[in-house]
């Protein structure tokens, strides 16, 4: 702005021009100071919305810092922590927290003739037993005789000494693996005719599954080592050379890919079985693949499992997790099928309406637990309540018959599904949308009429831990052999993991299973292959059943079952 100009005019020409000039220069400066605000508040403009980017950052760092943290403690937990997935409070003491109040009384009170806890036994120490061993196997007497030394004088040829042997302990020892060499020879006939012809007559060797200087029992020897012991075929090499012989990995795997063909149709037959099942149980698991030189993209196995009438435990190969795998496998499947969350599965209820899906309770507890790890509240307490009511029943209702099991589900299960439905929507209103407790909510509404099947049939598990077992038994070799070759070795794995595992559902022992498929499939036809299904041939073959193994899965089941009828007991007194 312009100076004043001293001394002021005084005549009114000037003193118009200076107004003016004073106007001009007002003007100006608030045009000024109008740019200026503008540009202020464009600024602060700017500041505000870096404020809120760096804000927004800031929350999602955090988030990531704590998804982060979150992830590491469930890893050292599986690494490091108990395995065990049942819930128990942090109070012993604590009921509860779900208001049981709130179910009918005739739902809440137990029935007369189907006590929730049956009273458990209590347990005595029955002391040091002494081992007793298989009566099949070898025995070889040893004697201990006395020396001369320790002989007194008098008792020397003195012929009222009586002699006698007192059996007073039994050890085993090992025969290392011992390989013979079987020279077959074949009957000719010969005969000498007219115009010097020779009719000659030769024996037929019997058939085989494949043309190889390995009898039957050697490549049973292999089959189990690989797919029964989970033996990479290196040690299998090893092994077998320290015996003396030498045979390389590639023969190896050129053996079973040949024995996996031939019992190719006794598998398909187990698995047309399976198909039969009302329910049957699938889950997959990763397996390396190795694609070519420097290599590898990632296999999978699928376990599918049937029911107690069709007890066979069948794996198939694919090289992805495409959702067109369990949808070939399950063609013309009608009835329920037990999973986990996985899309490919879920998709199967729309493509094949005949195939009604039924979640697994164990994992949604999974989930749960999860929660409850990262940091106990009453929320995770209760849900886990709920679910561990589940299981207690399950518990109980064991030993029904599927009917049985159905009625009392709708008694006293039902209840606890319906109070444990309205408090997850209840709840999920109160959650954030990104918290852990929100998604593991999600995972269950989003399903619960899958998670709910198991109220339709008795027969239907609460958990899908039949498959997960199955899954299991190729996981323990995948820690030893790390990958499969190629596709073809994938599917090898899968053939002879179908027959081994089910020896293993069904306690077989599977060295001698094996021989005498691999002995008689040869000369079968397809009428007579149902004879080695697994759980007929061991009714025929009833020595070769493990017992011991039985037995201690009952003695171990029963305890369990003590444990937990203890643990009721214990809750139900508090």
């Amino acid at each position: 702005m312009s100076c004043l100009p001293s001394p002021l005019p005084h005549d009114t020409t000037s003193c118009h021009a200076l107004i003016e000039q004073l106007a001009a220069d007002l003007s100006a400066a608030h045009r000024r100071n109008t740019e200026l605000e503008l540009s202020h508040q464009l600024h602060c403009d700017e500041l505000n919305a870096e404020l809120s980017r760096h804000k927004k950052l800031i929350a999602e760092l955090e988030q990531t810092v704590e998804n982060l943290a979150a992830d590491n403690q469930l890893l050292k937990r599986s690494l490091f922590g108990s395995r065990r997935e049942r819930y128990t409070e942090d109070d012993p003491a604590q009921l509860l927290l779900f208001d049981a109040a709130s179910l009918q009384p005739e739902q809440a009170a137990e029935p007369e003739t189907e006590p929730l806890s049956p009273p458990p036994q209590k347990r005595t120490s029955k002391g040091r037993q002494p081992r007793v061993f298989p009566e099949f196997l070898q025995r070889e007497r040893q004697e201990h005789l006395l020396d001369d030394a320790e002989i007194p004088e008098e008792m020397r040829d003195n012929p009222q000494v009586r002699r006698f042997f007192k059996k007073v302990s039994e050890q085993i020892e090992v025969i290392p693996l011992q390989l013979k060499v079987v020279e077959h020879y074949q009957e000719v006939l010969a005969l000498d005719r007219a115009h010097e012809t020779t009719q000659i007559i030769t024996a037929t060797r019997p058939p085989t599954l494949i043309q190889s200087f390995a009898g039957v029992s050697l490549l049973s020897h292999l089959a189990v080592c690989r797919f029964a012991d989970h033996l990479p075929y290196y040690r299998i090499e090893e092994i077998l050379g320290r015996a003396g012989v030498f045979i390389s990995r590639s023969t190896q795997l050129r053996w079973m890919r040949g024995l996996a063909l031939g019992v190719a149709p006794l598998v398909e037959l187990m698995w047309q079985r399976v198909l039969l099942s009302q329910i049957i149980a699938m889950d997959e698991t990763p397996v390396k693949e190795l694609s070519g030189v420097g290599a590898a993209r990632t296999g999978y196995l699928w376990a599918g499992v049937g029911d107690a009438q069709h007890p066979y435990d069948c794996f198939f190969y694919s090289s992805d997790r495409r959702a067109i795998n369990p949808q070939d496998l399950l063609q013309g499947y009608r009835g329920y099928l037990l999973t986990d969350a996985y899309v490919g599965y879920e998709r199967l209820g729309q493509l094949q309406p005949e195939i009604i899906s039924a979640s697994c309770w164990a994992h949604s507890r999974r989930k749960f637990d999860e929660c409850h790890l990262l940091g106990p509240t009453d929320k995770t307490r209760t849900v886990l309540g709920y679910i561990r009511q589940l299981f207690d029943l399950e518990d109980v209702f064991r030993p029904y018959s599927d009917e049985q099991r159905l009625a009392a589900r709708l008694a006293q299960s039902q209840p606890i599904v319906e109070s444990l439905q309205k408090w997850l929507e209840d709840e999920q209103l109160r959650q954030l949308p990104k918290s852990k407790l929100r998604g593991a909510i999600n995972y269950m509404l989003n399903r619960w009429d899958s998670f709910t099947r198991f109220l339709e049939s008795g027969a239907i598990p609460l958990d899908n831990n039949a498959a997960e077992r199955a899954v299991k038994f190729p996981i323990l070799g995948r820690k030893a052999w790390l990958f499969v070759g190629n596709h073809q070795a994938g599917e090898t794995a899968a053939t002879l993991f179908t027959l081994t595992k089910t020896c293993n559902r069904h306690r077989i022992e599977p060295f001698a299973y094996l021989q005498d498929v691999f002995a008689r499939l040869p000369t079968m036809t397809p009428e007579e292959l149902p004879a080695l299904l697994p759980d007929r041939w061991i009714l025929e073959h009833p020595e070769h059943l493990i017992d011991q193994r039985v037995q201690e899965a009952l003695d171990r089941a029963q305890r369990k079952r003590e444990q937990r009828a203890e643990r009721r007991q214990a809750r139900g007194a508090a």
